[in-house]
């Protein structure tokens, strides 16, 4: 029970990260699920940055895709 708590108490305070920035701040977004939920997108292993590309049907996908144009500039603008 402690643990679903945990999770729970972890995506909320994500989400309320997220609400404050602005559209063009994916790099701090907290991701609201998964694994490495709680943590920055930014922060997040480039083998889960890929996964999310192929996965997601999201805005995550968008910010995922973004941030592996950033670490990885030659796969180009997105």
């Amino acid at each position: 029970m402690a643990n679903l708590r945990t999770k729970v108490d972890t995506k909320l305070e994500a989400i309320r990260w997220n609400s404050h920035l602005k559209s063009n701040e994916y790099t701090q977004r907290r991701l609201t699920f998964g694994r490495y939920m709680g943590r920055q997108i930014k922060d997040v292993p480039m083998s889960y940055i890929k996964w999310g590309i192929l996965n997601l049907n999201t805005e995550w996908a968008t910010m995922f895709a973004r941030e592996l144009q950033r670490r990885e500039p030659k796969w180009g603008k997105i």
